[in-house]
């Protein structure tokens, strides 16, 4: 189990250094504070990119604490409140928490697609690479995203490709990584998953997955 887990944090920090050299080139990141992909109740995820958070959950001892979160029993996650449906794992900002802006409360585990959107391509009509831009970056960084699809002319490959990361994650494990479902549910099945390998496995203590990439 964590040695799968390991796995799936070297792949993203494949895809997190692809974007930072991109990004070393380019001039496009997501404005300050900025977390409305988080508000939306549509993200998805795979139990099996939700691994490596729920093994970190279950590490410092808050992996039962969660899941009952996510199961709607006890108190709610730190995206709950007038939507329960969006990320629980969101916290939206205290002083404006309408506004889309917010922070991941666990940014270094969060699942391939939080770290693709905005800097990964789709495959367009003609079989080319195109960007799936964010549409405030759009808005508020124009220029980043007309720097970002010149770069990608110029070199096709030069950021993730959504297809193909989903393709790695499937291969990694396809009982795991085949399955999109709703971001929190998928992080549910994660931690009941874990909990009960700790149960069989006679676990008490896991290591950490920072120095994983």
């Amino acid at each position: 189990m964590e040695d799968l887990a390991v796995r799936v944090m070297a792949l993203y920090g494949q895809v997190d250094g692809a974007i930072a050299a991109f990004q070393a080139a380019v001039p496009l990141a997501c404005p300050a504070g900025c977390g409305v992909c988080c508000t939306y109740p549509e993200v998805e995820a795979t139990p099996l990119e939700m691994l490596p958070l729920a093994v970190e959950l279950f590490r410092r001892g808050e992996g039962e604490l969660w899941l009952g979160r996510l199961e709607g029993e006890g108190a709610a996650g730190a995206g709950a409140g007038a939507n329960a449906e969006i990320c629980q794992f969101f916290a939206p900002d205290p002083l404006a928490p309408t506004s889309g802006r917010g922070r991941c409360t666990v940014y270094p585990w969060r699942p391939a697609l939080c770290r693709l959107f905005g800097f990964a391509t789709v495959m367009g009509k003609y079989g080319v690479p195109e960007l799936a831009a964010c549409a405030r970056h759009k808005d508020q960084t124009p220029e980043g995203v007309a720097a970002a699809i010149a770069a990608l002319a110029a070199d096709p490959n030069c950021l993730p490709s959504f297809g193909a990361i989903a393709e790695q994650i499937i291969a990694l494990d396809p009982s795991w990584g085949r399955d999109q479902l709703p971001i929190n549910e998928a992080a549910k099945i994660a931690l009941g998953r874990v909990g009960f390998w700790m149960q069989l496995s006679d676990q008490t203590k896991l290591e950490s997955l920072d120095t994983a990439f």
